[in-house]
């Protein structure tokens, strides 16, 4: 019999929040020497040199090389190998497909990360495959608790964590030029980036000072940076990329005001390590997620479709440095005190079963199946598989 939990993530690792929140887990996993694997069923991976500070193992495998029934294979391969006692899918269809391979007695959770219909869509053929699902803010969990193909499996929610510093400097100073922060993915729709030149345009209209950085990557980064363009000596518009994850905390430290204009989202990794660092949130009034964290002591709420009232937020607080200063030690004291990493790991290790008398039997071949949510199963057959392997061989 295992003495403790020996958990396997299965998730796509592409930049963004998702797999911040799943280096921010395994790590703290691995420091309190439980066994763990990530494995990915594609070849990226922005954050590898923070999965390996955390001391985390990573099995990669290739797409461009591989067709999809290789990588299920090597991926159960790897997972036999390791013998957990709980399989996560974190994030992307195969994750989810891997669930149909994975031998009774293996606890079962599927991830969903963010309150969109695509993501209830993609969770929603699985319902025979696991033993819970999970949302990462309170709404998300609501919709799973009412989708009828998830019936028979309890929904659980677990709010995300981040590394939280012990003080901060609260922010407010007067007279100071008013730095602003948008820190994630430069794309519509979904972050509505597209709303960013609107909000730029009533900021201009006044005489505020201020500095707008614009930390990402993504389809809009070029069209957006040439679209905002300072109008007076005292305003400051900068676009470095992709931020790497060890510089993100430096970064925060910089700023603030963390502004996130989205219309679908979880619980942003980004909003909570802005608040942990005392960047006072304007951010939309979702009640997915941002309603778990953000309220009226430790931020401003700006509802979905008032497009005005990003700016006029900002320059509320930018005029009222007091309040600014408030909200900036609410918004720390809140995350260190309910969404710090150790929080978010011991609600985890809370959720999982007892741990099985043995582990259980492996097989050693699968016979991979189409995917359940695939439009054309003939794509799977064995000629077509033939042709695709061989294709790829060649890319």
């Amino acid at each position: 019999m295992p003495s403790v939990p020996r958990i396997a993530f299965i998730s796509s690792l592409g930049f963004g929040g998702a797999t911040t929140f799943l280096c921010n887990l395994a790590g703290e996993l691995s420091r309190r020497n439980i066994p763990i694997i990530v494995i990915s069923p594609e070849w990226e991976n922005p954050f590898a040199s923070d999965f390996t500070k955390a001391g985390v193992t990573l099995v990669l495998h290739d797409q461009r090389r591989m067709i999809f029934e290789d990588r299920m294979g090597a991926m159960l391969g790897a997972l036999a190998d390791f013998q957990p006692t709980v399989v996560i899918s974190c994030l992307g269809a195969a994750s989810y497909e891997v669930l149909r391979y994975v031998p009774k007695g293996v606890w079962r959770m599927a991830i969903v990360q963010c309150d969109h219909p695509i993501f209830y869509d993609a969770i929603s053929p699985y319902g025979d495959c696991m033993d819970a699902a999970v949302g990462i803010s309170t709404r998300i969990t609501e919709r799973l608790a009412t989708m009828e193909s998830l019936r028979q499996v309890p929904s659980l929610c677990l709010l995300h964590g981040v590394d939280v510093p012990a003080t901060v400097i609260p922010r407010g100073r007067a007279g100071a030029p008013l730095r602003i922060l948008y820190l994630g993915r430069i794309m519509d729709p979904q972050k509505r980036v597209f709303l960013f030149p609107k909000i730029l345009a009533a900021l201009q209209q006044t005489n505020l000072s201020f500095q707008w950085t614009i930390a990402g990557e993504g389809d809009r980064h070029a069209e957006l940076e040439r679209a905002m363009q300072p109008t007076a000596p005292n305003q400051k518009i900068i676009f470095p990329g992709a931020i790497p994850n060890t510089q993100v905390p430096a970064l925060l430290e910089q700023h603030d005001i963390f502004l996130l204009a989205s219309d679908a989202e979880g619980l942003p990794i980004s909003l909570l390590e802005a608040m942990a660092h005392g960047v006072v949130p304007v951010v939309t009034d979702l009640e997915s997620g941002i309603r778990d964290v953000v309220d009226t002591t430790n931020g401003m709420l700006v509802p979905v479709d008032e497009v005005t009232g990003y700016a006029r937020a900002i320059l509320h607080l930018h005029a009222h440095r007091e309040e600014l200063a408030a909200k900036s030690a609410a918004a720390h004291e809140r995350v260190k005190t309910a969404f710090s990493v150790a929080a978010m790991t011991d609600r985890w290790l809370a959720t999982l079963p007892p741990l099985p008398v043995e582990l259980p039997r492996w097989a050693h071949r699968w016979r991979i199946l189409a995917p359940l949510t695939a439009p054309n199963k003939f794509y799977f057959f064995p000629p077509a598989r033939f042709v695709r392997r061989l294709l790829a061989k060649f890319r």
